[in-house]
């Protein structure tokens, strides 16, 4: 058996001109990224004008504390209510039920509709989530509503967000 060693010596050659040429690259994109914040170096990414506006920001008096009122579904725009973990809670019977159903709301799709596809129980129409040390007021349309005017909003995410965006299309719609 005969090794062609110079076959051999030229594929060495330019695995080292290949590793060469990949460490130039990620080399210069590192410095690139350093480049993008820090604004010395990047001549392109000045502004074109030369001088600089300074604008203030609107003055904005801090909101005032108002006391929540006894009736858990009814809170005022203006008020600002406590910190709370929406994470950790119980779920708790609802005698007053839903706000909607998969009857009521045009916009939940037939393969998502229990009623539909025969779940035989209503029993989990009549439960709420109640966060613990803190209240969790019942959904307002019209307040919701007031508090998201001229605002823009992007719902980005899987299905899961898709639910989510089909349940507040039908509690606004309520």
């Amino acid at each position: 058996m005969r090794v062609n060693w110079i076959s051999f010596s030229t594929n060495k050659h330019h695995h080292i001109i290949v590793k060469l040429v990949v460490v130039v690259l990620l080399l210069g994109l590192a410095f690139r990224l350093f480049v993008a914040h820090y604004k010395g170096f990047a001549s392109d990414l000045e502004s074109p004008v030369s001088e600089k506006v300074q604008v203030r920001a609107p003055y904005v008096e801090p909101p005032v504390l108002v006391g929540i009122s006894e009736n858990e579904d009814h809170i005022h725009l203006d008020v600002i209510t406590e910190k709370c973990d929406l994470f950790k809670g119980d779920w708790i019977p609802n005698p007053s039920g839903p706000s909607y159903t998969n009857e009521s709301c045009p916009w939940i799709e037939n393969h998502q509709n229990c009623m539909k596809n025969g779940r035989p129980d209503f029993g989990y129409l009549y439960w709420k989530w109640k966060p613990h040390d803190c209240q969790l007021p019942r959904f307002n349309a019209e307040r919701f509503l007031e508090l998201m005017r001229n605002k823009a909003w992007a719902l980005i995410g899987d299905s899961i967000s898709r639910n989510h965006a089909q349940s507040l299309l039908c509690m606004l719609s309520t």
